[in-house]
């Protein structure tokens, strides 16, 4: 009997093509793999390669749309439904590419938060307690007018406006970090966060 038959004979068709799943899965994927990396900042990365996988995953949602309609036609349920998810995923996001993006970037950044996690706990041991709150940044680069850093802040005033913040605070937050005009981008956990800097 031949692999694409099923013991009574009849044919035995794959819902997708294999290609198919590991674009529709690898895209995202990688995306989170290059967010994790140093690679997540690169200028190059950031204009061209989100793009590209971006457009590799709309064409491989508009072949499977094509297929979710000729297997519709054909009155192939099981395999119409399968592939009708990735076009309808890929409609939603290309109304707003962000919605794939944002999560994978943030899955991403906690990843590469952890893996340096013990290196940061370790620098932070090493500043003097001088008794005020330790306040420490970790540059991870950036593009052009959006440099990002990791910042552990003891007394956690980062996520205050302004004028909740302690003038000792805002001093010692301008002597110690790369510029003003941060915005917290993420909170990760036990006072660390990622932050932008225009500069």
């Amino acid at each position: 009997m031949r692999n694409d038959q099923l013991a009574d004979g009849t044919a035995y068709r794959a819902l997708l093509p294999r290609w198919l799943v590991i674009v529709a899965l690898g895209v995202p994927l990688a995306l989170i793999i290059l967010a994790a990396s140093p690679f997540g900042l690169d200028f190059l990365y950031v204009v061209i390669g989100i793009p590209a996988l971006l457009l590799v995953w709309m064409l491989a949602g508009v072949y499977a749309a094509a297929l979710s309609v000729r297997a519709a036609a054909q009155r192939e349920w099981r395999q119409a439904i399968a592939a009708s998810v990735l076009p309808l995923l890929a409609l939603f996001v290309a109304l707003d590419p962000h919605r794939l993006i944002y999560p994978c970037e943030y899955v991403g950044n906690v990843g590469r938060f952890v893996s340096m996690r013990l290196f940061y706990d370790m620098s932070i041991a090493g500043l003097p307690t001088d008794g005020k709150p330790r306040l420490a940044e970790f540059d991870w680069d950036g593009i052009p007018s959006a440099t990002f850093a990791v910042i552990y802040d003891e007394s956690d005033q980062i996520t205050l406006p302004r004028e909740r913040q302690t003038a000792a605070w805002q001093q010692q937050a301008k002597d110690q970090l790369s510029c003003e005009g941060y915005g917290v981008v993420q909170s990760f956990w036990a006072h660390y966060y990622l932050v932008t800097f225009p500069c």
